[in-house]
């Protein structure tokens, strides 16, 4: 039974006192149903979910949708803040769970922001300066590193003998994660 025909099932359930279950429905599946209507209410023909508020005696009662199409509706108006901006996907989730409900809601919501170009664009953006090399490029600073060097280690550690960084920029070759530690480390000796 998919999400859709669940949620009509619990509705029916809990609106048609004569059949409250389709016909052909089996015993197991009944029992299923009655099961799962214990969370749901139905208010002028709308099926609510009831979700216990954390800390609290009483239960926010949250619309179950069932159309896909109002589903996306929702999920862009709640992933666009009133300035433009585009909200995280913590954000859309958070506004859409304070009202609304249905099974998937937050993979439908993640699924929506993979698909939105404007929130791709900056991750891409975002991700192309995760690498340190890319910064320090970004930033100007051409910082020489242990494995390029002929410097020993005692002469690394003092850091009278280190050069400054240079305002040149120079594409260096991807750093491995122990020189991103010297590199963290350089900064703190020169307090950059």
């Amino acid at each position: 039974m998919s999400n859709e025909e669940s949620y009509l099932a619990i509705l029916r359930y809990l609106t048609n006192e004569r059949e409250p279950y389709a016909p052909g429905t089996e015993g197991n599946a009944k029992r299923k149903i009655r099961k799962a209507a214990a969370c749901y209410v139905v208010r002028a023909g709308t099926l609510y979910y009831q979700r216990r508020q954390r800390d609290q005696q009483r239960f926010a009662e949250l619309e179950v949708v069932l159309q896909a199409e109002r589903r996306a509706q929702l999920i862009r108006a709640a992933h666009l803040a009133p300035d433009g901006s585009h909200r995280t996907r913590l954000q859309t989730w958070q506004g859409l769970s304070q009202r609304y409900w249905w099974r998937g809601i937050l993979k439908q919501v993640k699924d929506y922001i993979k698909e939105c170009s404007k929130c791709q664009e900056k991750f891409d953006r975002s991700k192309s300066l995760s690498d340190p090399s890319e910064m320090l490029e970004e930033l100007g600073l051409d910082i020489r590193f242990h494995e390029d060097s002929n410097e020993t280690d005692d002469e690394l550690s003092n850091p009278a003998s280190v050069p400054a960084a240079s305002p040149k920029s120079v594409k260096k070759k991807p750093i491995a994660k122990h020189e991103l530690v010297y590199v963290s480390s350089l900064f703190s000796i020169l307090r950059i």
